[in-house]
């Protein structure tokens, strides 16, 4: 297995894809900073809601935060499956390696 250093974080050559890149990321971390504020906020405003227990004996609150994690790795999946399209479309179209 190859060192983790060998692979840039920064591609300087494509300096489009990585805005591209970000454009996306800002997006999801958007998405998953609306879902975390509602979270706290429903915490914060209505903790007699988030101690109910309409899962099988677990509160919602601890429900709901399983949700938040599994909303992350989803998202990074997302992010990750559109960062490889922008990749696939920019090589069809002739734009290099990346």
């Amino acid at each position: 297995m190859p060192p983790i250093d060998d692979h840039p974080p920064i591609d300087d050559e494509h300096p489009e894809l990585t805005s591209a890149y970000a454009k996306v990321g800002l997006r999801l971390f958007a998405v998953y900073l609306a879902l975390y504020g509602a979270f706290v906020l429903v915490n914060a405003f209505a903790p007699g809601l988030m101690a109910s227990r309409p899962i099988g004996g677990l509160n919602l609150a601890l429900a709901t935060g399983l949700g938040l994690i599994a909303a992350a790795v989803v998202l990074a999946l997302v992010y990750v499956g559109i960062c490889k399209r922008i990749a696939d479309r920019r090589r069809a179209e002739g734009g290099g390696s990346q």
